[in-house]
């Protein structure tokens, strides 16, 4: 087995386990006689170099092959054999695809990674039965891992439904993903997630375009103060991350945390969490204007988009908070259906609901709690 490093990777960053396999590596010529290689899509184009051509490999195997935009992932494919080749693309096409920054791009699909437009196409596509329900894939060429090793049960039971046919199977460590539920400010012992509802004001500076919301940025901070110096349940910083969809709020929150020492709580978008897990994981969602309903996918920007929420949702291990106005999040078919089963659940808090969900708040029996008071830090 050899892994061919990118020319501009250096050397200090490889990890002591992998380099005793990098150093064939370093020669194309010699790594392309080895019977396993492993390397990125785009570096799989060195071996064109030499002169390798179709056939040169009988398998190829594309990890992440759902970040993967379709041209890279060719790179590797135009090697394997056209005779008896096999290609097993692996990953998510519910989660995030490729980052594809040209509009031009976009337009014309490449933001759509090769392994997506596959399990489209109808001979990857689920049976339906004779009442029209979905049923299994074609166990030749689809196989779906359903065993999830990260979170709690109630934590999964949302993603499950919306994206994966409720088919997850909760497999984490009991010792882990329970290490919170009896944390003292859960609003229901036991259940380990809160929807704190803040209707606050969404803001911006000067001709930045990037959106912030100070009362978000603050409630933030008071989370992680509690879950830092919780007597009962203290969580290390470096066990909790902060997702929020604009750079300007990143700044604000990472402002508000130097100020209480908290610095090692890593504050990103959803694409820097893609493939990552924490303990706790705090979600603002930023976007507060009621006022403007003309269009739903521009009034919420980035957060009308599944595939960023089912990335937000699915990060934590033990205990996700939810940061938003619900008057305004409503009216996104899943952030909506985070707040009924929240509401359900008897996990809100925070501001008063829109009317719409007032009613299953009264069925569940549990009353909107005001924002958390002003606790030192």
């Amino acid at each position: 087995m050899v892994r061919v490093n990118a020319t501009c990777r250096f050397e200090e960053t490889i990890t002591e386990a992998i380099r005793p396999y990098c150093r064939d590596g370093e020669d194309v010529w010699k790594a392309s006689r080895f019977r396993v290689l492993i390397t990125t899509c785009s570096s799989a184009g060195l071996f064109y170099q030499i002169g390798l051509r179709v056939g040169h490999f009988t398998h190829v195997f594309v990890d992440e092959a759902g970040q993967a935009s379709e041209p890279e992932c060719l790179i590797p494919l135009g090697l394997v054999s056209d005779v008896s080749g096999q290609i097993v693309l692996a990953g998510d096409p519910m989660q995030l695809g490729p980052v594809i920054k040209s509009r031009l791009a976009m337009a014309y699909g490449l933001n759509v990674s090769m392994l997506e437009r596959l399990m489209s196409r109808p001979a990857y596509l689920r049976d339906e039965d004779a009442f029209g329900a979905c049923g299994a894939y074609n166990p030749l060429l689809v196989t779906k891992l359903v065993k999830n090793y990260r979170s709690h049960s109630a934590l999964l039971a949302l993603p499950s439904r919306l994206f994966y046919h409720r088919e997850l199977e909760v497999c984490a460590d009991p010792t882990v993903v329970a290490s919170l539920l009896g944390w003292e400010k859960l609003p229901r012992k036991g259940f380990p997630l809160i929807f704190h509802g803040v209707r606050g004001n969404e803001a911006r500076e000067g001709r930045s375009p990037s959106w912030f919301n100070p009362a978000e940025a603050v409630q933030v901070m008071r989370y992680c103060c509690l879950l830092a110096r919780s007597v009962s349940s203290q969580v290390s910083a470096r066990d909790i991350g902060v997702i929020t969809p604009y750079r300007k709020q990143v700044e604000k929150i990472k402002i508000l945390l130097r100020n209480v020492d908290l610095m090692d709580i890593k504050v990103g978008s959803v694409e820097e969490f893609q493939g990552q897990e924490y303990l706790v994981i705090i979600i603002s969602t930023v976007r507060s204007n009621e006022d403007r309903f003309e269009d739903d996918r521009y009034f919420l920007g980035f957060l009308s988009n599944s595939k960023r929420f089912n990335v937000a949702i699915t990060r934590p291990k033990a205990l996700l908070i939810v940061l938003g106005n619900p008057h305004v999040l409503v009216r996104d078919p899943c952030f909506g259906a985070l707040l009924e089963y929240s509401i359900t659940n008897g996990v809100y808090t925070g501001c008063d609901l829109p009317p719409e969900l007032q009613p299953l708040q009264n069925r569940a029996g549990c009353v909107a709690a005001p924002p958390c008071p002003e606790e030192p830090c």
